[in-house]
């Protein structure tokens, strides 16, 4: 076993228990920069990709846990408060791509459109433009009623926010962008997070649940 390996091992076990004996680096156990250790990969390559991962989610629940522990007094808001903030930011970002692409999979609400007719979403990080890309694409395949009902009013506040702070998805990414210039209300953020949350993934679900039912339909005609 490679010097500290066994510090490592010890180290990371201790790490994870509660209460004010928890340490707060390896360096505790007497750890130093100079040891060498063995590497081992630490991301494996699967043959077949996992269809079942939500890119979306993932960053929708990371930045969640971070901003909840900020919220109620936990962490440092200028440093992972500034992570949390980007990770809900790209949420936002592949949400409302979700959900202009399964818009453009129904020509109408009661016809899909075939594979071939659907077009990319480009790959762009301004939250306006896509934001009218979803009012394109996505509501009319969305009954009025249904589309009434959502906090519209809500959704465009906040994405008009990240446009005037963020427009190019650089002020959390990279530094001085501007990012150094905020605080963050994280009591706030965390329920209006997931408000909105709520709302887009909602609307993402109706457009998927609509374009399954014609496809149950379309089976059933071509049944016959």
């Amino acid at each position: 076993m490679e010097q500290g390996s066994g510090i490592v091992s010890q180290g990371v076990e201790l790490m994870g228990e509660e209460g004010p004996g928890k340490p707060e680096s390896f360096s505790d156990y007497g750890y130093t920069a100079f040891e060498h250790w063995e590497y081992r990969p630490f991301i494996y390559v699967h043959e077949q990709p996992k269809s079942w991962i939500s890119f979306k989610e993932s960053f929708y629940r990371a930045s969640e846990i971070i901003i909840d522990n900020l919220a109620h007094g936990h962490g440092f808001p200028e440093i992972e408060g500034v992570a949390a903030v980007f990770l809900f930011r790209h949420y936002l970002e592949l949400a409302l791509k979700s959900i202009i692409l399964n818009g453009r999979f129904l020509v109408t609400v009661d016809q899909n459109a075939t594979r071939d007719r659907v077009e990319a979403v480009r790959k762009i990080h301004a939250l306006r433009a896509l934001w009218e890309m979803v009012l394109k694409d996505g509501k009319p395949k969305i009954d009025s009623d249904a589309w009434d009902s959502y906090d519209i009013p809500f959704i465009e506040k906040c994405i008009a926010e990240f446009d005037a702070r963020d427009e190019n998805g650089f002020a959390f990414r990279y530094p001085r962008q501007g990012g150094e210039r905020y605080d963050y209300d994280f009591v706030y953020f965390r329920a209006a997070m997931e408000h909105v949350y709520q709302v887009l993934e909602n609307m993402d679900t109706y457009l998927k649940e609509t374009h399954g039912q014609n496809k149950e339909w379309e089976d059933i005609q071509n049944s016959y």
